[in-house]
């Protein structure tokens, strides 16, 4: 069984041990949203002296989710940005896009690549890393260097 108290701890310690920025994916499923609800709390439990870095939340907004699962994720974002406000957090959360030429419907009908299958998996990389990619690489720029944070189960598949 793991002890959230021991590894909130373990992330203060990463936190405090440098000033390179931290990075989170947020897809809004169970490993990404723990990930940054310990983040969150590992902050939250710090002096405000001790928030010596921010915390960029990333999210990726295809242009393609079903209305339903794109409201959650806004909302899910707008809640973050406004509690972390609230308790005067270094958190900025951001809902990033493709650009143009990498959106789905000018993939799909303007290049006429076929509907993404498990062969052709084009539009991940297009929809959400690219983005994502994009800022990271922004943030590096701007910072030096940057940590990324990712939730992967310790019993994720490696495929």
């Amino acid at each position: 069984m793991i002890d959230i108290h021991k590894t909130i701890r373990e992330i203060q310690n990463l936190y405090l041990s440098d000033n390179r920025p931290w990075v989170i994916g947020l897809s809004g499923g169970k490993d990404s949203t723990c990930v940054t609800q310990m983040v969150y709390y590992m902050l939250k439990g710090l002096s405000p002296e001790k928030r010596n870095k921010e915390v960029h939340i990333l999210s990726a907004d295809t242009l393609v989710e079903s209305p339903i699962i794109e409201l959650r994720i806004k909302n899910i974002c707008k809640k973050i940005e406004k509690q972390a406000k609230k308790d005067a957090l270094p958190i900025k959360v951001k809902i990033l896009r493709p650009e143009l030429n990498d959106t789905f419907w000018v993939n799909l009908i303007g290049r006429g690549y076929p509907s993404p299958n498990r062969w052709f998996r084009w539009c991940t990389d297009r929809l959400k890393i690219n983005p994502m990619t994009k800022y990271t690489i922004e943030q590096v720029k701007e910072n030096g260097e940057v940590i990324i944070l990712l939730g992967a189960r310790k019993s994720e598949s490696g495929t």
